[in-house]
C-alpha cells in the first residue's frame, strides 16, 4: 500500500485518500447504525420479555408461599398433631372419628387456602392417609409411604423441617400421578417428642403451572418453561417439550451460570432469543423461548434510504475529491519548489503569498520559519563563541599563579623534609597535568584520559594536604570511551578539597565514580566534608550569575555547567545531593556518546590512598 500511494501524484492521492476516509467510513457507519438500531430494538424486547417473566416468577412465587401458609396449619396445629400420633384406635368408632375430624380440618382449610391447581395429602406413619380430594368422584390412590423413604431425594427431608419441591419423574409413588407435575413435601413432627409422625405432601397440578405462564405469553412463537438445575424441562406450555432435556451444554450452561438475562440461540438452524430468570423458592428457571425471523435486507425501504445516502454521498466525495486536487497541487507545487531551493542553502528565497487563506498563511509560516532559522544560526554563532570564551576562562582559573605557587611552595617543603619520593611524583603529576592543560585543544576527551588528568591533580592535592583526605577513582570499563568536557571533573574535586574538609577533624574521603545507566553516562563526585554548603551549589547550578568571592568556587563549577550544556543540551549538566554523613554528592548527567565503538568488559577501578 505504501509502495502503490508513493508511486501517485498528488491529486489521485487526494482522490484515493478521500474515498477511504470518507465514502467508505459512510457505507461502514450506515451498517453501523442499522446494527445499532436493531440491536436497540432486541435489548427492549429482551428487556420487556425479561419484564413478564418476572411477573410469572412473582406469581409461581406467591402460589408457593400459598403453599407453605396452607401446609404450616398442618404442620403445628396441636389438635390435628395429636390425631396423627395415634399409632392405633381401640375400634372402629374412634377410627372413623378421627378420620372425620382430619376432613373436617381439610374442608376447613381448602376454604380458605384451597386451590383447583393443587391438592394436599397426609401419609400417617401409622398406616392412615388423608386428602383435601374429598369431594372427587373418582377414588384416589395415595402414595406409599415405605416406598417413598427409599428414593433418593426422601434424605434432603431428614435435614431440616422446612418443604422440600420434588419434581414427580424424581419419584416412581409420585410418578403414578400423571396430573401431577410437583410435589411440595415436608414431614411431620410429634410435638413434644419430636418423632415422625407422618408426610405432608402437596401435589401441584401441570394445570396450575400452564395458567402462570399462559398468563405472560404474548405471541403465538413464543414458549415458557420451567427448568430444574439438571436441565429437565418440568413444565411448558408446549406439553410436547414437558419431560425433555435441554440438550445444548452450551446453552444450559449460560441458564445455569446466571441468575437472570437474555442471549440468542441457533437451535437446529432455527435464529431463538432466549430469556429467563431464577425462582428463589426452588432455585429452578422460569425461560420463555422465541423463535425469530431476520429480515430481508432488500425487503426493507429504511436500508434502501440509508444506502441510497451513503451512494450520493460516496459521488460528492469524489466531485470534491477532483475539485480539491486542482485547486491545492498548483500553491503546494510551488511551495514545494521554494523548499528545494531552501535546502540546497539559498536561504533568501521566499514565497509569494497571493491569498489569505490556509495556503497563503502557509507560505507566510514558511518565510517566517527561513527568518527563523537565519536568526538561529546567527544565534548559534554567538553561542559558539561564547563556549569558547567559557572554556578559555575554566582553564585559565584551573592554572593560576596561585595554584602554581601553592603547589611548588609545596613540592619544596617535601624536598626539605627529605620526602624526596613524594616530590618527584608531585612534579611528575604537575608536569602531566601543565602538557594536558596547554597542549590539548580538544573541547570533549575520553572518560579515561580526564580521569588520567584527575589523578595528577589529586597526587599533587594530597601531597599538599598532607594527612587530610584520602581519595578513590572507579571507573566502569564501559564509560572508558565516552566522552566529556575536558577539565570538567577536576573543579568538582577541587569544590570537595576547598569546601568540604576545612572544619573536619577526622579524614575525609574523596571519591569519583563514573558509571552508565541506560544511554546517561554519570560521573559523581562523593565527599565526606562539612564545610560545603549544598544550598549555595544549587543556587550557583539554578542562577545565571556566577557567585560572589569567597562563596562556592563561581570559576570552576559554574563554567563546567555552561559547558556540559553547551556540548549536550539544557538537559544535561550538574546536580547535587546532600549524604546521610553530612558530606555532598555532584553528579555529572549528559548522554553517553563515543567517538567509536563502547567497550565492555569489567570494572577499571584506580585505588590510591
Amino acid at each position: 500500500m505504501r509502495r502503490y500511494l508513493r508511486g501517485m501524484n498528488l491529486q489521485k492521492k487526494i482522490l484515493f485518500s478521500n474515498v477511504l476516509l470518507f465514502a467508505l467510513p459512510c457505507l461502514i457507519l450506515s451498517w453501523q447504525i442499522i446494527s445499532f438500531v436493531q440491536t436497540e430494538a432486541n435489548q427492549r424486547l429482551n428487556q420487556s420479555r425479561l419484564a413478564i417473566l418476572n411477573q410469572i416468577n412473582r406469581n409461581m412465587e406467591d402460589m408457593l408461599k400459598n403453599i407453605v401458609v396452607y401446609s404450616d396449619f398442618f404442620f403445628s396445629n396441636a389438635e390435628v398433631n395429636g390425631l396423627l400420633s395415634q399409632k392405633r384406635y381401640e375400634s372402629d368408632y374412634e377410627a372413623r372419628t378421627t378420620e372425620k375430624a382430619m376432613q373436617e380440618f381439610l374442608r376447613s382449610r381448602w376454604v380458605y387456602y384451597g386451590d383447583t391447581g393443587y391438592y394436599l395429602e397426609i401419609l400417617g406413619e401409622n398406616g392412615r392417609n388423608y386428602s383435601s380430594r374429598w369431594n372427587d368422584e373418582v377414588e384416589f390412590i395415595f402414595s406409599d409411604l415405605n416406598s417413598l423413604k427409599k428414593e433418593d431425594w426422601y434424605d434432603m427431608l431428614l435435614e431440616s423441617g422446612r418443604i422440600r419441591y420434588i419434581p414427580t419423574y424424581r419419584s416412581e409413588e409420585f410418578g403414578k400421578d400423571k396430573d401431577s407435575i410437583v410435589r411440595a413435601v415436608r414431614l411431620l413432627r410429634h410435638l413434644n417428642s419430636g418423632r415422625y409422625i407422618g408426610l405432608m405432601d402437596v401435589s401441584i397440578q401441570q394445570e396450575r403451572f400452564e395458567r402462570l405462564f399462559r398468563d405472560g405469553i404474548r405471541q403465538e412463537n413464543q414458549k415458557v418453561f420451567l427448568m430444574d438445575e439438571t436441565g429437565r424441562i418440568i413444565s411448558c406450555t408446549d406439553q410436547e417439550l414437558t419431560g425433555s432435556y435441554i440438550s445444548s451444554q452450551t446453552y444450559l450452561g449460560k441458564l445455569l451460570d446466571y441468575d437472570h438475562g437474555y442471549f440468542p440461540a441457533n437451535i437446529e438452524g432455527i435464529y431463538s432469543q432466549i430469556c429467563f430468570t431464577t425462582n428463589s423458592v426452588t432455585g429452578w428457571k422460569i425461560v420463555m423461548y422465541e423463535t425469530m425471523q431476520k429480515s430481508a435486507w432488500f425487503g426493507n425501504w429504511s436500508y434502501l434510504w440509508m444506502v441510497g445516502v451513503a451512494v450520493i454521498y460516496f459521488l460528492l466525495a469524489l466531485l470534491m475529491s477532483i475539485y480539491n486536487a486542482r485547486y491545492i497541487s498548483h500553491p503546494v507545487q510551488k511551495l514545494k519548489e521554494d523548499m528545494r531551493t531552501a535546502y540546497q542553502g539559498d536561504l533568501s528565497v521566499r514565497a509569494q503569498v497571493e491569498s489569505n487563506d490556509e495556503f497563503g498563511q502557509l507560505g507566510s509560516q514558511f518565510n517566517q520559519m527561513l527568518d527563523r532559522i537565519e536568526e538561529l544560526i546567527r544565534q548559534l554563532g554567538e553561542r559558539d563563541e561564547e563556549k569558547r570564551v567559557l572554556e578559555l576562562n575554566a582553564l585559565q582559573a584551573q592554572i593560576n599563579p596561585h595554584f602554581l605557587y601553592n603547589t611548588l611552595a609545596s613540592i619544596r617543603f617535601l624536598m626539605e623534609m627529605d620526602m624526596k619520593e613524594k616530590a618527584n611524583i608531585s612534579l611528575l603529576a604537575l608536569a602531566k597535568l601543565l602538557k594536558k592543560t596547554f597542549s590539548d585543544y580538544r573541547e570533549l576527551i575520553p572518560v579515561k584520559e580526564e580521569m588520567e588528568s584527575l589523578e595528577n591533580y589529586l597526587v599533587l592535592m594530597e601531597n599538599r594536604y598532607q594527612d587530610m583526605f584520602e581519595w578513590e577513582i572507579q571507573m566502569d570499563r564501559e564509560t572508558e570511551e565516552c566522552l566529556v568536557p575536558r577539565i570538567s571533573v577536576q573543579p568538582l574535586v577541587e569544590n570537595s578539597i576547598s569546601h568540604g574538609f576545612g572544619a573536619k577533624k577526622e579524614m575525609g574521603k574523596i571519591c569519583v565514580k563514573a558509571r552508565k545507566e541506560g544511554e546517561e553516562l554519570i560521573i559523581s563526585v562523593y565527599d565526606n566534608g562539612e564545610g560545603a554548603d549544598l544550598h549555595k551549589i544549587k543556587t550557583l547550578l539554578a542562577s545565571k550569575k556566577d557567585c560572589q568571592e569567597g562563596q562556592v568556587s563561581s570559576i570552576g563549577i559554574r563554567n563546567v555547567q555552561e559547558r556540559i550544556r553547551l556540548s549536550f543540551g539544557d538537559e544535561s549538566g550538574l546536580f547535587a545531593y546532600q549524604l546521610e554523613n553530612g558530606g555532598i554528592r555532584i553528579d555529572m548527567r549528559m548522554p553517553a556518546r563515543t567517538a567509536g565503538a563502547l567497550q565492555g568488559g569489567s570494572h577499571y577501578e584506580n585505588h590510591h590512598h
